[in-house]
C-alpha cells in the first residue's frame, strides 16, 4: 500500500464540494481549526452521499483529523493528539499533492506536533498549511 495514493489521481472538485473545500482552507489558514473541521466534515458527507471513491473519502476524513489534531494540541490534550496522529498517518501518509496541499509535508508537520505533545513548545496558531504546485481547479 505504501505510495499507492501518490500514484493515483484524485478528481478535481466542483460546485458545492469545491466551495466547502475552499471554505475549509480559508478557516484553516485563519487558524479556525474547528470551523475548518466543520466545513470539511460537510465535504466528507457530500463525498459519501455521491459514493465517491473510498480513497477520496478517506483523504477528506484525514484532513478533518489534522484540524482536530491541531485543536487538541492547542488545548494541550495529549491523548487526543496522539490518537489523531495515528489516524492522520493512516489516511494521509501515502498522498503527495492533493487539491493544492502538499500532503506529505503536512503529515510530517502533524507528526512534529504529535511529538510535541506533553512538551507544548509549538504554537498551532503559527502553523502554515503547505501548498504544492497543483492548485485546486475552479
Amino acid at each position: 500500500m505504501d505510495g499507492e495514493h501518490s500514484r493515483q489521481s484524485i478528481a478535481p472538485l466542483q460546485g458545492s464540494e469545491l466551495e466547502l473545500w475552499l471554505a475549509g482552507l480559508e478557516d484553516f489558514d485563519q487558524k479556525r481549526y474547528w470551523h475548518a473541521h466543520e466545513d470539511w466534515e460537510d465535504l466528507w458527507n457530500a463525498h459519501k452521499r455521491r459514493q465517491a471513491p473510498q480513497s477520496e473519502i478517506l483523504f477528506v476524513q484525514g484532513m478533518i483529523q489534522t484540524a482536530a489534531l491541531l485543536l487538541n494540541h492547542e488545548r494541550q490534550k495529549t491523548r487526543g493528539v496522539k490518537n489523531l496522529q495515528l489516524k492522520v498517518n493512516t489516511k494521509l501518509g501515502s498522498w503527495s499533492c492533493v487539491w493544492g496541499i502538499d500532503v506529505a509535508q503536512h503529515v510530517q508537520s502533524m507528526n512534529t506536533f504529535a511529538a510535541d505533545a506533553d512538551i507544548w513548545s509549538l504554537d498551532a496558531q503559527a502553523y502554515e498549511l503547505p501548498r504544492c504546485g497543483r492548485e485546486v481547479q475552479a
